[in-house]
Protein backbone atom coordinates (compact mmCIF):
# COMPACT_ATOMS: atom_id res chain seq x y z
CA UNK A 1 0.00 0.00 0.00
CA UNK A 2 1.09 3.19 -0.57
CA UNK A 3 1.58 6.23 2.25
CA UNK A 4 -1.05 8.48 0.90
CA UNK A 5 -3.39 5.16 0.99
CA UNK A 6 -2.18 4.53 4.53
CA UNK A 7 -2.89 8.58 5.64
CA UNK A 8 -6.36 8.30 3.94
CA UNK A 9 -7.29 5.28 5.95
CA UNK A 10 -6.00 6.40 9.37
CA UNK A 11 -7.52 10.02 8.82
CA UNK A 12 -11.00 8.38 7.64
CA UNK A 13 -10.63 5.81 10.83
CA UNK A 14 -9.44 8.51 13.47
CA UNK A 15 -11.95 11.01 12.38
CA UNK A 16 -14.75 8.64 13.28
CA UNK A 17 -13.90 8.48 16.82
CA UNK A 18 -11.44 11.39 17.93
CA UNK A 19 -11.73 14.24 15.44
CA UNK A 20 -9.75 17.07 16.82
CA UNK A 21 -6.71 14.91 16.53
CA UNK A 22 -7.43 13.47 13.76
CA UNK A 23 -7.76 17.17 12.37
CA UNK A 24 -4.39 17.97 13.34
CA UNK A 25 -2.83 14.77 12.06
CA UNK A 26 -4.92 15.82 8.22
CA UNK A 27 -3.53 19.10 8.75
CA UNK A 28 0.08 17.98 9.00
CA UNK A 29 -0.55 15.41 6.43
CA UNK A 30 1.25 15.11 2.96
CA UNK A 31 -2.05 14.79 1.32
CA UNK A 32 -3.14 17.83 -0.54
CA UNK A 33 -6.04 20.40 1.24
CA UNK A 34 -8.73 19.15 -0.82
CA UNK A 35 -8.06 15.52 0.04
CA UNK A 36 -6.82 15.88 3.52
CA UNK A 37 -10.67 18.08 4.41
CA UNK A 38 -12.50 15.27 2.34
CA UNK A 39 -10.82 12.31 4.51
CA UNK A 40 -11.29 13.83 7.39
CA UNK A 41 -14.91 14.99 6.82
CA UNK A 42 -15.74 11.50 5.40
CA UNK A 43 -14.38 9.98 8.63
CA UNK A 44 -16.83 12.24 10.49
CA UNK A 45 -19.59 11.29 8.51
CA UNK A 46 -19.07 7.73 8.97
CA UNK A 47 -18.46 8.08 12.90
CA UNK A 48 -21.46 10.16 13.31
CA UNK A 49 -23.92 7.88 11.12
CA UNK A 50 -22.16 4.76 12.68
CA UNK A 51 -22.79 5.04 16.22
CA UNK A 52 -25.69 7.44 15.80
CA UNK A 53 -27.69 4.11 13.92
CA UNK A 54 -26.25 1.69 15.83
CA UNK A 55 -26.17 3.25 18.71
CA UNK A 56 -29.11 0.25 20.26
CA UNK A 57 -26.67 -2.57 18.96
CA UNK A 58 -23.99 -0.83 20.84
CA UNK A 59 -25.49 0.06 24.03
CA UNK A 60 -26.76 -3.90 24.49
CA UNK A 61 -23.17 -5.06 23.51
CA UNK A 62 -22.04 -2.84 26.24
CA UNK A 63 -23.98 -3.86 28.90
CA UNK A 64 -23.83 -7.19 28.27
CA UNK A 65 -19.89 -6.80 28.83
CA UNK A 66 -20.84 -5.07 32.09
CA UNK A 67 -20.66 -7.16 35.23
CA UNK A 68 -22.27 -4.46 37.46
CA UNK A 69 -24.33 -3.13 34.49
CA UNK A 70 -27.54 -2.55 36.90
CA UNK A 71 -25.49 -1.41 39.82
CA UNK A 72 -24.35 2.56 41.31
CA UNK A 73 -22.65 4.30 39.19
CA UNK A 74 -20.26 6.66 40.35
CA UNK A 75 -21.33 10.30 40.06
CA UNK A 76 -17.60 11.75 39.07
CA UNK A 77 -16.52 15.48 37.91
CA UNK A 78 -17.00 14.07 34.27
CA UNK A 79 -20.31 13.43 34.62
CA UNK A 80 -21.34 15.99 36.17
CA UNK A 81 -19.84 18.23 33.63
CA UNK A 82 -21.90 16.46 30.96
CA UNK A 83 -24.98 17.01 32.84
CA UNK A 84 -24.01 20.78 32.77
CA UNK A 85 -23.38 20.66 29.75
CA UNK A 86 -26.46 19.11 27.98
CA UNK A 87 -28.63 21.64 30.69
CA UNK A 88 -26.99 24.26 29.67
CA UNK A 89 -26.45 23.89 25.69
CA UNK A 90 -29.01 21.32 24.50
CA UNK A 91 -28.20 19.82 21.58
CA UNK A 92 -26.73 22.45 19.84
CA UNK A 93 -23.91 22.97 22.13
CA UNK A 94 -23.24 19.47 22.59
CA UNK A 95 -22.62 18.94 18.79
CA UNK A 96 -20.83 21.66 18.52
CA UNK A 97 -18.31 20.61 21.36
CA UNK A 98 -18.39 17.01 20.14
CA UNK A 99 -16.25 16.82 17.85
CA UNK A 100 -13.11 19.18 19.29
CA UNK A 101 -13.97 18.37 22.71
CA UNK A 102 -15.82 15.31 23.08
CA UNK A 103 -15.60 12.36 20.82
CA UNK A 104 -18.48 11.34 18.20
CA UNK A 105 -19.14 8.45 20.15
CA UNK A 106 -20.01 10.27 24.03
CA UNK A 107 -21.66 13.64 21.32
CA UNK A 108 -23.72 11.21 20.02
CA UNK A 109 -24.60 9.21 22.96
CA UNK A 110 -25.27 12.32 24.82
CA UNK A 111 -27.31 13.91 21.87
CA UNK A 112 -29.42 10.38 21.73
CA UNK A 113 -30.30 11.43 25.56
CA UNK A 114 -31.52 14.55 24.39
CA UNK A 115 -33.44 13.69 21.72
CA UNK A 116 -34.39 10.76 19.53
CA UNK A 117 -34.45 12.84 16.43
CA UNK A 118 -31.38 10.81 14.68
CA UNK A 119 -31.74 12.84 11.27
CA UNK A 120 -31.46 16.28 13.75
CA UNK A 121 -28.46 14.74 15.84
CA UNK A 122 -26.50 13.62 12.47
CA UNK A 123 -27.54 17.13 11.01
CA UNK A 124 -25.88 19.27 13.92
CA UNK A 125 -23.01 17.04 14.17
CA UNK A 126 -22.00 17.17 10.43
CA UNK A 127 -22.09 20.80 10.33
CA UNK A 128 -20.10 21.17 13.63
CA UNK A 129 -17.63 18.98 11.86
CA UNK A 130 -17.04 20.93 8.68
CA UNK A 131 -17.04 24.12 11.37
CA UNK A 132 -14.59 22.46 12.99
CA UNK A 133 -12.21 21.20 9.85
CA UNK A 134 -12.35 24.54 8.18
CA UNK A 135 -10.84 26.20 11.33
CA UNK A 136 -8.11 24.19 12.06
CA UNK A 137 -7.64 22.58 8.86
CA UNK A 138 -7.57 25.21 6.07
CA UNK A 139 -6.20 27.98 7.45
CA UNK A 140 -2.66 25.35 8.11
CA UNK A 141 -2.95 24.68 4.69
CA UNK A 142 -3.69 27.16 2.68
CA UNK A 143 -2.28 30.17 5.10
CA UNK A 144 0.52 28.30 6.23
CA UNK A 145 -1.17 29.33 10.16
CA UNK A 146 -0.35 26.54 12.47
CA UNK A 147 -3.42 26.83 14.83
CA UNK A 148 -2.04 23.84 16.80
CA UNK A 149 0.96 25.69 18.09
CA UNK A 150 -1.44 28.90 18.76
CA UNK A 151 -3.41 26.79 21.22
CA UNK A 152 -1.02 25.04 22.82
CA UNK A 153 0.54 28.36 23.28
CA UNK A 154 -2.28 29.32 25.78
CA UNK A 155 -0.71 26.26 28.08
CA UNK A 156 2.75 27.46 28.46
Amino acid sequence: MSAKLIEVVLILVGSAFKYSFSTVFAADSSLGTIAAFTANFLGGVWGVLCFTYLEDKVKRWYIRRRKNAGKYRAFTRWNKLLVKLRRRFGLKGIAFLTPIILTIPVGVAISLTLTHDKAKIVKYILISCFFWTSVILLPYKLLHIDISEWVLGWFK
